[in-house]
């Protein structure tokens, strides 16, 4: 075999590990319900896709006060009010 064959070998497996190692950035939290002590509030917590200017690109928001979010990986406040 010759060192073509190697190296895009070696591409090929580098360019798999890159598809397949990407985290979604779902990281939603989940409700955990024990009981009846489950507390609803008017605030609904929903996630929104915005651009993120410390990421520079489009990442999801968690809303933490109403129209005001926070990116769910730098953790910078987006306020659209």
């Amino acid at each position: 075999m010759s060192w073509l064959s190697y190296i895009s070998g070696g591409m090929t497996v580098l360019l798999a590990y890159a598809f397949f190692s990407t985290s979604t950035d779902e990281e939603e939290e989940e409700l955990i319900i024990e009981g009846s002590n489950l507390v609803v509030n008017e605030f609904s917590g929903r996630y929104v896709t915005l651009s993120c200017q410390t990421c520079r690109k489009l990442k999801r928001h968690k809303e933490v006060e109403p129209n005001l979010f926070q990116c769910t990986k730098c953790k910078r406040h987006v306020d659209i009010r």
